[in-house]
């Protein structure tokens, strides 16, 4: 087994094995050329940033939505502004219950981050940028629970490893998500699902945003992070400039972009970010009193800066022109919205920051992971369906039984053939009942070979009800873990060891990923 551990509490497996890995960002992460010509790949300790001199009015805006949330971040606010300190900036979509597993990947990255910084005596600032106004409101209001969560105990036959939680109605596709409420019916399926007292992070007609940083903060008490609502009016306005610079270098923009990411298709890389069809790059957005994002498709003036909203292009131009961090950490698609984007820091006179791959990590039944490695399964396999793998460990006697269904499937094919021969000479409709048949009989035939092998692979079922819990962990409904299963579901499964064992295990720009056992 590549992992090698006999303590299975946190195995290592490369990246690489990751399932739909970003193949840019492996390609980065292994120092290629090909990929650090677009974005350079930094190493070392960063360093800590002058003074920001960031408006006072934009200072007090974040502690006061920070204290409003219960968080107390003035003091750490104020150092980061005057300068001494590395600033750290992650971020996420808004989402019911804290969203999937990979906002505490991101979370988690920089805090071990800054701890790491703190032993070399270097003092850090967390800041993590609250997405709100992303408009997937079926995403951020969809909930996805491991079943095994629930019941521990369940049935390994089950067809599903997911209970799914949606809301009743979808709002307007348009509709900036952080300031719409949290929808009553799912708050009201989940208090039920965990059969737990309402929280305060889910009282009614509690907004997208204020659950979401709520959550957060609750699960992370005593650990300062400063949390920024990207719709907070103080920051649009303190991005004036940089509005008014990107208005005035429209076409210069367009242009970059454009030729940022034919690049990037001549060096075999897919552009993360696509124009509309027949249309240039979205760059802004206008929002109306309703929270309706409509497309800005020509350059005009900035009016009020509270009402525009970024793109994806944008956003990462317009976090660091406010924040000024000196390391981004972001997912795959993040670190690949850099190497596309790259272009506009200077053309708009944005100071790059150093950009991280966050860490990944998933989380499992430690009486799992040694049920595997007792059975000698390699959980870097439980990204394939159950019967696939255990049939692996029966390779002599399913070849046998291919070879035996082939030899058959062959030999019933010449005789009903032959029938045909002597037959068809008499009865000239027989040719389509012959053909007819050999198509029930081939189908029903593969069915019955099918499910020899599924019963050959399935004979041990002590090691098929370990596979099959693997695979439903980490692997849940075709899914990697730490992209739906929302990270509530686990804390509330594992408790106080979740939080712990995720920092313990996480390691942020590196070429692996982690499986840690709780």
């Amino acid at each position: 087994m590549s992992t090698s551990l006999t303590d299975p509490s946190c195995l290592t497996i490369p990246l690489s094995r990751y399932p739909g890995m970003n193949r840019f960002v492996l390609d980065w992460l292994a120092g290629s050329p090909r990929a650090t010509t677009f974005l350079p790949r930094a190493s070392g300790a960063p360093a800590p940033s002058p003074a920001r001199n960031v408006p006072p009015a934009l200072i007090e805006s974040l502690i006061e939505s920070n204290r409003r949330w219960g968080s107390s971040i003035a003091d750490h606010l104020r150092r980061w502004n005057s300068g001494g300190t590395v600033a750290i900036v992650s971020g996420q979509q808004v989402g019911v219950a804290g969203g999937p597993l990979y906002t505490l990947a991101k979370l988690t990255s920089a805090i071990k981050w800054k701890r790491q910084l703190a032993e070399s005596g270097v003092p850090a600032t967390i800041f993590f940028w609250l997405a709100t106004e992303d408009h997937d409101y079926s995403e951020a209001a969809t909930v996805h629970v491991p079943v095994n969560a629930i019941d521990p105990n369940r049935d390994v036959n089950r067809q599903l490893d997911l209970i799914t939680i949606r809301p009743s109605r979808l709002a307007d596709s348009r509709s900036a998500v952080g300031p719409l409420p949290v929808p009553e019916n799912v708050v009201q399926e989940m208090l039920s699902l965990f059969n737990i007292p309402r929280p305060a992070w889910l009282r009614q007609g509690i907004s997208f945003t204020d659950s979401f940083a709520e959550l957060l903060t609750t699960a992370f008490a005593g650990e300062p992070i400063v949390f920024v609502d990207s719709l907070l009016p103080e920051l649009r306005r303190a991005a004036t400039p940089l509005f008014e610079n990107l208005m005035s270098r429209w076409s210069d923009v367009q242009r970059a972009i454009a030729a940022r990411s034919s690049s990037l298709r001549s060096a075999g890389y897919e552009p993360q970010i696509v124009p509309r069809e027949g249309e240039a790059y979205t760059l802004l957005f206008r929002l109306d009193p309703s929270w309706i994002r409509h497309v800005v498709d020509h350059p005009q003036a900035v009016g009020d800066p509270a009402t525009l909203s970024t793109s994806a292009i944008t956003r990462p131009v317009l976090q660091d022109f406010i924040l000024r961090p000196d390391v981004f950490i972001g997912g795959p698609a993040e670190v690949s919205y850099y190497a596309q984007i790259a272009p506009l820091h200077e053309l708009l006179g944005v100071a790059m920051p150093r950009v991280a791959l966050r860490g990944h990590v998933l989380v499992a039944p430690r009486r799992t992971l040694r049920a595997a490695v007792r059975y000698g399964i390699d959980p870097q396999d439980a990204f394939r369906p159950v019967d696939q793998i255990l049939a692996e460990r029966e390779a002599e006697g399913v070849a046998q039984v291919k070879a035996i269904a082939e030899r058959a499937r062959r030999n019933l094919g010449e005789e009903i053939t032959r029938i045909g021969e002597i037959a068809l000479p008499a009865e000239h409709s027989l040719a389509r009942a012959i053909n007819r048949s050999i198509g029930h009989i081939e189908y029903h035939f593969n069915k019955l070979t099918e499910r020899a092998i599924r019963g050959l692979a399935r004979k041990d079922r002590e090691r098929f009800a370990v596979v099959k819990e693997l695979v439903s962990t980490l692997h849940p409904d075709g899914h990697v873990q730490d992209r739906v299963v929302n990270w509530f579901a686990l804390w509330m499964r594992y408790g106080d060891a979740l939080l712990p064992g995720v920092i313990d295990a996480v390691q942020p720009d590196d070429g692996s990923f982690r499986i840690v056992g709780l």
